[in-house]
């Protein structure tokens, strides 16, 4: 650390704005970027396909087809405005593709397994009890959380409702 002019170490201020930057330096910084060729990040390829850097946020929004405020969203909606844009074509097929199915664990951890045989075999079905035993529930888990792990448990084990028939 440089001494002050004074000859003393400088306070936690000082220190905290020398390696301050302000907002000019800011702004010559992404300058510099933009002359160096370093493009801005954007969201999705096709905003930055489709993306002047002429016009305003406003206009390219509007150009695009995007809202630019949750207000205009809402006021468009109301009105049924339909909004032709570059990106609508794209965004509907985005929203139309096929959701991710959910995840579920193919594993459990051992001990957990024992922990939740000990509970069954204890309260059978009532996880309020379950929930409320400090001895085999060491991890404090919920009523629900109970449930959730112990049907999981049986999905894995092949005891689940469904598999019965």
């Amino acid at each position: 650390l440089a001494e002050t002019s004074s000859g003393t170490m400088p306070k936690k201020k000082q220190r905290r704005a020398a390696n301050k930057q302000t907002k000019s330096q800011t702004k010559k910084r992404k300058k510099q970027l933009v002359k160096a060729g370093v493009s801005l990040k954007f969201g999705h390829e096709s905003i930055k396909n489709n993306w002047n850097s002429k016009q305003t946020l406003r206009q390219n929004y509007k150009r695009l087809g995007l809202a630019f405020s949750v207000d205009e969203a809402i006021k468009s909606a109301k009105l049924k405005e339909e909004k032709v844009g570059v990106l609508t074509k794209e965004l509907t097929e985005i929203q139309a593709a096929p959701k991710k199915e959910k995840y579920i664990p193919k594993s459990m951890p051992i001990d957990e397994q024992r922990r939740l045989i000990a509970l069954m075999k204890k309260y059978g079905d009532n996880y309020k009890r379950m929930a409320r035993d400090i001895k085999i529930n060491v991890y404090q888990k919920t009523e629900n959380e109970l449930k959730h792990r112990i049907n999981l448990f049986k999905h894995l084990q092949g005891l689940d409702e469904d598999n019965k028939s």
